[in-house]
């Protein structure tokens, strides 16, 4: 109980720290950037800052909800119920959102390398874009899963 406790703290509070880096990352700094209005300096440390929160999450992610759906599901309720359903569509979603924000941050850096700001930002726009999107997919997500275990609703 305490283990599965400790589980899900740690898996809450590091993909809220996750989406919410990516989803400010975008909004915010990203327009920024393009603009020319930061520095490539800047720039380059909030996309660095921005991998070690990926890298991160997605090692206790991975941890945490293997140890969660080790848990709470077999392999067959994975597969076969709308909950299951739910929660390997959250890994599919993990797994873009991280391999869109290593890819971006990779085209981001090797111009801020260069001390350009506005030609990489604009080579990591799609990928940063696809990266909120696939934060906010698990946002929405996750909320279904909750309100699916909370009220026991077949999706």
């Amino acid at each position: 109980m305490v283990l599965d406790t400790a589980m899900y703290i740690i898996h809450s509070a590091f993909a809220a720290l996750w989406t919410g880096s990516v989803l400010f990352a975008v909004w915010s700094v990203l327009p920024l950037a393009m603009d020319g209005e930061v520095s490539p300096e800047a720039f380059g440390s909030i996309v660095s800052k921005l991998q070690w929160v990926t890298r991160g999450s997605a090692v206790l992610l991975f941890i945490s909800g293997g140890h969660l759906a080790g848990t709470l599901y077999t392999a067959e309720s994975l597969t076969g119920s709308g909950g299951g359903h739910l929660v390997l569509t959250m890994l599919a979603l993990w797994l873009a959102l991280a391999a869109a924000v290593e890819i971006g941050s990779a085209k981001a850096q090797r111009g801020v390398d260069e001390k350009k700001i506005r030609e990489p930002a604009r080579a990591a726009r799609s990928f940063y874009l696809a990266a909120a999107v696939f934060a906010a997919g698990l946002l929405l997500v996750a909320g279904l899963l909750g309100v699916a275990s909370r009220y026991g609703l077949p999706f």
